[in-house]
């Protein structure tokens, strides 16, 4: 017997955090790559580079805890689990990454017969 409960609130804010990060690292990957890189190489300016890296490094960390958590939590596979630690490095997979996890929730959630959890986004029956 799965012992997971979807509908338990630690769970749902767990998956909160998680697609809070995802977003927001994505976003500021797709920033570094497709801003900061273009100016650091053309217009040799690095102050783009400097903030948003070190903003995005830092944010991936806390990411990684996050999307441990919560692949944990939903007891995806082990290869899942690392496609979707490393989703954070390569612009637009994160958000992929976020979408599959909470489609994978909100199904786990209508298995266990528990109210499908009030995610924005998730699928509807």
């Amino acid at each position: 017997m799965n012992r997971f409960l979807p509908a338990r609130p630690a769970d749902q804010k767990a998956l909160l955090r998680y697609r809070v990060l995802a977003y927001t690292t994505a976003v500021l990957l797709i920033v570094l790559v497709f801003a900061g890189v273009p100016l650091q190489v053309w217009d040799h300016n690095l102050w783009v580079v400097r903030i948003v890296g070190t903003m995005h490094g830092y944010l991936y960390l806390v990411y990684l805890l996050v999307a441990f958590d919560l692949t944990r939590r939903l007891r995806v596979p082990l290869l899942w689990m690392v496609l979707v630690l490393l989703a954070g490095t390569v612009p637009f997979c994160a958000i992929a990454a976020e979408r599959l996890l909470t489609r994978r929730f909100a199904r786990m959630a209508d298995e266990h017969g528990a109210a499908a959890p009030m995610v924005a986004g998730a699928p509807r029956r």
